[in-house]
């Protein structure tokens, strides 16, 4: 008897390629701010699969990071600076005076166990990839902070971080990172530059912030005139990357602030339909999967109610390349 055909996975199979906590939807009241992070977008998108594959699902908590984990990447002076509230104030872009300290339970340094976890599960997810093809953390992205210091909304850098991680467990010697947030990532361009085991590759607006842009080992700037381009740019600057260099792993950054639905004023230069960001990360993950090559996605940037589309048809995407099917088809 043939056994080699591989079975049929039910979205209630045991594999897990999805890293999540319900800790990801923090309640910034708690510590005074009132950003537009758009922090469910995890539990939204399970909520969806939910509803089309007919079951929960099987999704796998993330550790907190250690602070050892954290000064693979980041200086100690930076990390001892994060338990001073006027580095969280910068790293926010707030003035003491728009900290709505009426609302707050918690004090602002506090939210340093929030990154931690979120950053975590990215680490998860890339173990999760190297077991099993395909891995989604259902947040973080965290790729502009810089080894000396935050920005940007983002404290500790846990696509950077993960890969040092394993790199030092000798779990992998290469990686890339396919960043297609919005924004350039900065953070992760400066950790990496000069470093031939990692290579970088940012598609983002050119006019957006960060005014001034970091060297990745390739970046493609697209100007809001030419975002009718952004497909088939990113698709050639993929292929190029993947020219030029074979990973272990990729760490996808599947930002979604690049959404025409996005609500944050800096992101208006690329508005993009969901049809488009469909093609984006599906094109994205086939083609790594194509290649036999692990793959972790992370969410990044993303503002406003509705951009959970983009990661819940991308993360739709990824379970089904795993192999799972919907319960309809073979779980009834």
């Amino acid at each position: 008897m043939n056994n080699s055909k591989k079975p049929d996975i039910c979205a209630s199979s045991p594999i897990f390629n999805l890293v999540f906590s319900p800790a990801y939807n923090t309640n910034l009241p708690a510590f005074g701010l009132n950003k537009p992070f758009a922090l469910d977008r995890g539990e939204l998108v399970l909520k969806a699969l939910h509803e089309e594959f007919g079951t929960p699902m099987a999704v796998a908590a993330p550790q907190p990071l250690s602070m050892e984990d954290v000064l693979l990447v980041h200086s100690l002076a930076y990390v001892q600076t994060l338990e001073d509230e006027q580095t969280w104030l910068e790293i926010f872009e707030l003035k003491a005076e728009e900290l709505h300290r009426q609302t707050a339970t918690k004090a602002l340094t506090e939210l340093i166990e929030d990154f931690l976890l979120k950053s975590g599960g990215t680490l998860l997810a890339a173990r999760l990839a190297l077991e099993n093809g395909l891995a989604a953390n259902l947040g973080a992205g965290y790729h502009h902070a810089f080894p000396d210091r935050g920005r940007g909304y983002c404290v500790i850098n846990d696509v950077a971080i993960t890969i040092r991680k394993l790199q030092q467990e000798k779990l992998i010697k290469t990686a890339m990172i396919v960043d297609l947030d919005f924004h350039q990532g900065d953070g992760t361009a400066k950790t990496f530059a000069g470093d031939a085991s990692v290579f970088t590759l940012s598609v983002h607006s050119q006019e957006g912030w960060p005014e001034e842009k970091q060297q990745s080992s390739l970046d493609v700037g697209i100007l809001e005139s030419e975002k009718e381009t952004y497909l088939p740019r990113m698709k050639a600057a993929v292929e190029a990357a993947l020219s030029q260099f074979t990973p272990d792993l990729v760490i996808f950054i599947a930002g979604s602030d690049v959404y025409e639905k996005d609500t944050l004023p800096g992101t208006k230069f690329l508005r993009l339909p969901l049809a488009v960001l469909k093609e984006r990360d599906e094109f994205v993950i086939d083609t790594f999967k194509k290649r036999e090559i692990p793959l972790a996605m992370v969410f990044a940037g993303g503002y406003g109610p509705h951009v959970w589309e983009v990661h819940h048809l991308a993360v739709r995407h990824l379970l089904i390349s795993s192999g799972i099917k919907f319960s309809a088809q073979i779980c009834s």
